[in-house]
């Protein structure tokens, strides 16, 4: 039987270097799987795994990096990147991180308060108008919560230049209904809407179709208002409003865009929360 080299002396075992990092043996292992902090030198014998002490400062920081709960992915991300380029990509994680935080803490705020019975934390002046019959040209997907800036500004963007495009005119602002929840784990289905008036011939993922006349209460909200879950209030207040004064129609709440959503400032009016209904007689 041929006698299979050792490991070099100045190799620390899987037990030592988790001792040293502070990290389990588990944690290891899972590491190596993945890639992340793969072993020095594994013995072909016994598959007992050996790391340098030149590793121990990268096994350090993946520990260090889960304690901020930073995903693998991310942490591979920083690995692999110039030791000048970590730092700025630790603070990009933790911006987010903390934006991520701040917006749980207004939504478990909003959850207390509802089931508390408090008054609402923001203002909203409470506005009505009527809107005619009108046809509409739309996009409707289904899609979740944190995917919607990638389907709303492009699908507004393709009604907007597909309109005029055929020859007819635009005749309102966009809008957008929501026809179920839009969550981490619900996927709507959300439908982008642009009036117009004209012939229009539908072509691949539009859909054209004639909205009935309605009333409707909404508020003017400013991008800071816009933010998640702050814009569940206004939709409360516009709902609550609707109820009040009328019947909730069958048509869906949604989000209209009268305002250049680019150029407004974080207290500008920014776009509107309107709430379908039919008045009391």
């Amino acid at each position: 039987m041929t006698d299979l080299p050792s490991p070099p002396t100045s190799l620390m075992t899987i037990g030592a270097f988790a001792q040293a990092t502070r990290l389990s043996s588990k944690a290891l292992r899972l590491y190596d799987d993945l890639g992340l902090l793969p072993p020095t030198h594994v013995d072909a014998h016994t598959g007992y795994r050996y790391y340098a002490p030149a590793q121990l400062d990268a096994a350090r920081l993946i520990g260090l990096l889960r304690q901020l709960n930073m995903p693998l992915s991310a942490i591979r991300t920083v690995l692999q990147a110039a030791p000048s380029e970590r730092p700025a990509l630790i603070r990009r994680y933790w911006a987010s991180a903390e934006q991520q935080h701040r917006a749980h803490r207004a939504l478990a705020d909003y959850v207390l308060n509802t089931l508390e019975g408090d008054t609402m934390t923001q203002t909203f002046t409470v506005h009505t108008r009527d809107l005619p019959t009108r046809l509409i040209a739309t996009i409707q997907r289904r899609v979740y919560q944190p995917d919607l800036d990638g389907f709303l500004p492009p699908s507004i963007k393709r009604l907007i230049e597909f309109i005029p495009a055929q020859g007819a005119a635009i005749a309102g602002p966009p809008f957008v209904i929501y026809h179920g929840a839009v969550t981490a784990d619900s996927d709507g289905p959300v439908e982008v809407c642009v009036p117009y008036t004209g012939t229009l011939t539908p072509t691949a993922g539009i859909t054209l179709r004639e909205e009935e006349a309605h009333h409707e209460a909404y508020v003017t909200v400013t991008k800071r208002q816009f933010e998640f879950p702050a814009i569940l209030e206004a939709f409360d207040v516009t709902a609550a409003y609707a109820g009040a004064h009328g019947t909730c129609s069958d048509l869906i709440c949604r989000e209209v865009y009268p305002y250049d959503w680019d150029q407004a400032d974080p207290d500008a009016p920014a776009a509107e929360v309107a709430w379908p209904y039919w008045p009391n007689s």
